[in-house]
């Protein structure tokens, strides 16, 4: 009866762990369970009187007085950053335009990521880029996270390159604005 029971015990625990490592897995059960980004908690989704379709344009050169950096909408200027990745910070106006068109904004925090996963970015936004995608990549050192996702209306931090959330970002959230890619909003970068 004890070897009975100590066999129970001993079957029970090992399926309890084999339980939890498969719940830990990815797809391929070679990872970490993928989370889709619209239920990670800390994916902030706006829809205020700064997501409408009746955004103001100011005037060439005004600057705008953002509630979040950086921005995810509000007013903007009338004319769009082209889309392309930059070394330096754009214009906080000029890309809002572009986001009011669809276009998805790739900010990175120079100081907290490496060559490498810029550089893995850059292959990320060329991919996008190529497939037709209205994208900016630009860095930014005023981020709360290493790389932070903007699109209209939303925004998601990332602590470093996750290569299937991003492309689920674009997927959800691409061409998701008040006015339409076709306006011509992502002019491409010369």
């Amino acid at each position: 009866m004890r070897r009975l029971r100590h066999l129970l015990l001993v079957s029970g625990a090992l399926m309890i762990a084999v339980l939890a490592l498969s719940a830990c897995g990815d797809d391929s059960g070679d990872g970490p369970a993928y989370v889709d980004i619209t239920d990670r908690p800390e994916i902030e989704i706006y829809d205020n009187e700064h997501t409408t379709s009746q955004q103001i344009h100011l005037i060439a050169g005004q600057t705008a007085d953002y509630t979040v950096f950086p921005p995810y909408g509000e007013e903007h200027s009338p004319i769009p950053q082209p889309c392309g990745a930059y070394e330096a910070t754009p214009t906080f106006e000029m890309v809002v335009h572009a986001m009011e068109h669809g276009a998805v904004v790739i900010w990175y925090s120079p100081e907290h990521i490496s060559d490498g996963e810029k550089q893995q970015l850059t292959e990320i936004t060329a991919r996008h880029f190529e497939d037709g995608d209205y994208v900016i990549q630009a860095p930014y050192g005023g981020l709360d996270a290493p790389i932070m996702l903007i699109a209209w209306g939303v925004r998601l931090p990332l602590e470093d390159v996750e290569e299937r959330a991003i492309d689920q970002f674009f997927d959800e959230f691409h061409d998701e604005a008040p006015e339409p890619l076709a306006a011509g909003g992502c002019p491409t970068a010369g």
